[in-house]
């Protein structure tokens, strides 16, 4: 699932869209006369096209690398193919949509824009504001259109492919059955540790190793930097805001504030299960519907509420279920309770049962006043603004060591130079932590180099290179210890191994699993009740040690052979196996339907793509390099 949810097309169609609007005609960007890097089914990707995909590919990663994207980095993106295959996707989408007679009518795209938080003030949508925007950022009117045109059909492609997904009843009753179906076992630890003093290795042994082993002892590279950092606290002083700052910031970031409509209900929950008789789901109806009547001539909430609802989360606070926005509750539950007034009642139904729900606040959406929001907003602010102001001192100081040394330029701006020991790529860098950034940018400087600016969580800084040191092996002189110890190591796995071995050999002839722990002086253990997601307790990353654990049976007691788990042996024996209980299913259904729609959701349509790029034809051109 988290593969598909880093889809290109998942984060493009289905997330937010480009601000972007025009009023006026259609222009096109795409001419002849631009140079053709792809063809998919005659559809031509132009070469401006691909180089606004590819820079802001690139962008992105100077970004995440601090801006230090060399050529060796760069080349291992493969950033040129990424590009063009996002542009054979987005393509592929548009012909689909096309295909399915999907459109964007002016209205629509009209509508829509209208209401994107940058274009609007307190009064909404505003000509002007639009107008500055496009121009502050050099885009034509015409080509904010096409470019929104199509965001919009795409999204409506997607969701019109991703709604063949279905989820069946008997699906979600199998995947809650292996969500929270519990076993037990008892296991015994073989660790190699209690007989590692036993074990010895002569100098013939430690040279064997040493030579079939010797990328095991190999050291990273490792380089050590001076450095100035520009802290953003110790920039923040200096940044002042004026009120017509803080009210254009508030404009343009308005939507990040925004309430969603709330609502706050009781409800009375009468479950019904999906394989009830046709007469059973007909006796609760006519139950439903008479506390709905009761309710409706006056009677007392709380006490039906104490008297017939099932939903034991709810019912000692009177129903009251707190806050609600959309997407939390069933589309059913939420199509009734969403279109409720004030103290009104109504009955859903869903698959896990029916609801009577009462409404008693509803808080409508809205985007809090300049007022409310300024002491958050004008913290953002500054913070903000204080990175812009270290990074020009840091852009300032970076000019400057082309005719002074690091040291000087320091000093001139009251600025202090620190160096670092040799660090790898995952050792913390001494006083900030663990930097990869930091890290990754010293070890690409040669000696006295002096770096981009590397952004970093508390400021900026800039790197110059001391000393560099390539990769090595050291001598088996140098490192004999070490190796000896791994030597000894390893044969004292063999040995556990062996004992592991026979123990469960004993075990499986029939002998007590207590008298042979004892015999063996290995602790007998309980896991305690645990599910698959729980995972082995103490090791819930030990995938191995739950998938056996699950295999295991009362007639299949013991694993074929032992378990290794971070060089220990771990024996299982089967102790118990407990089913979740409906009622638990009913309680979680909605959640779970949720869940898994949303995941099929993306699986179909990650597939109806695939399946469209393997029928097109597609001839990609050489690429810029």
């Amino acid at each position: 699932m988290r593969k598909y949810a880093r889809s290109w097309f998942i984060a493009i169609a289905i997330g937010a869209i480009v601000v972007v609007f025009v009023f006026w005609g259609i222009g096109s960007f795409r001419s002849a006369r631009f140079q053709t890097v792809a063809t998919v089914n005659g559809d031509r990707i132009s070469l401006p096209e691909y180089l606004r995909t590819y820079n802001n590919l690139l962008r992105t990663y100077q970004e995440k690398l601090g801006g230090e994207a060399n050529e060796e980095v760069l080349k291992s993106l493969k950033l040129p193919e990424t590009a063009v295959n996002q542009l054979i996707e987005r393509t592929l989408l548009l012909q689909g949509a096309r295909h399915l007679g999907l459109m964007v009518t002016d209205q629509e795209l009209r509508s829509h824009i209208q209401k994107y938080p940058a274009f609007q003030d307190e009064a909404g949508f505003n000509e002007k504001r639009y107008f500055a925007l496009l121009s502050r950022n050099r885009m034509t009117p015409a080509d904010f259109e096409a470019s929104e045109r199509d965001q919009l059909l795409m999204q409506k492609a997607v969701q019109l492919i991703s709604s063949f997904a279905k989820v069946s009843e008997a699906e979600l009753q199998e995947i809650f059955q292996l969500e929270r179906e519990a076993v037990e076992v008892d296991y015994l630890v073989v660790n190699p540790a209690k007989y590692l003093a036993a074990q010895t290795a002569t100098e013939a042994d430690l040279a064997a190793f040493y030579e079939a082993h010797q990328e095991q002892f190999r050291e990273p590279e490792k380089a050590r930097v001076r450095y100035v950092l520009v802290r953003d606290q110790d920039q923040a002083p200096q940044v002042k805001l004026s009120p017509d700052e803080i009210k254009d910031y508030y404009q343009e970031h308005r939507q990040e504030f925004s309430r969603p409509k709330t609502i706050r209900v009781r409800q009375i929950f009468l479950p019904e299960s999906a394989k009830a008789a046709a007469a059973d789901k007909k006796r609760v109806e006519s139950q439903a519907r008479e506390i709905l009547q009761r309710v409706q001539q006056g009677e007392n909430f709380l006490s039906l509420v104490n008297l017939y609802s099932q939903d034991r989360a709810s019912r000692p606070r009177g129903g009251d279920l707190g806050d609600v926005v959309r997407g939390q509750r069933h589309p059913a539950w939420e199509e009734v309770a969403f279109g409720l007034k004030a103290y009104e009642v109504g009955l859903a139904r869903t698959p896990q049962g029916l609801y009577i729900i009462k409404m008693e606040e509803i808080k409508e959406a809205d985007i809090p006043p300049l007022e409310q929001v300024k002491d958050r907003l004008t913290a953002a602010l500054k913070e903000q603004q204080a990175r812009q102001s270290a990074l020009r001192l840091a852009e300032t100081l970076k000019k400057e060591t082309a005719a002074a040394s690091l040291a000087e330029v320091a000093a001139r701006h009251h600025l202090k130079v620190q160096e670092t020991p040799l660090l790898s790529a995952s050792d913390p860098v001494p006083g900030l932590g663990v930097q990869p950034d930091f890290t990754r940018t010293a070890l690409a400087l040669k000696p006295q180099e002096v770096s981009q600016i590397v952004t970093l969580p508390m400021g900026v800084a800039l790197l110059q290179g001391i000393i560099r040191q390539e990769s090595r092996i050291p001598p088996l002189a140098e490192i004999g210890s070490q190796v000896k110890q791994a030597v000894l190591q390893g044969k004292a796995v063999q040995q556990a191994s062996r004992e592991a071995a026979a123990v469960l050999g004993r075990l499986k002839k029939g002998e007590s699993l207590g008298k042979v722990a004892a015999q063996a002086g290995l602790p007998l253990r309980s896991s305690g009740w645990f599910t698959r997601s729980q995972g082995f307790p103490g090791h819930p990353q030990a995938r191995e040690l739950t998938a056996a654990a699950f295999r295991l049976s009362a007639t299949q007691p013991y694993p074929a052979e032992p378990l290794k788990w971070q060089d220990s042996l771990y024996l299982l024996a089967y102790k118990g196996r407990r089913q979740p209980p409906e009622a638990d299913f009913q309680q979680a259904r909605d959640q779970l339907y949720k869940d898994t729609l949303e995941y099929k959701k993306q699986l179909v349509f990650t597939q109806w793509l695939a399946a469209e790029r393997q029928r097109a034809k597609i001839k990609v051109y050489e690429l810029p390099s």
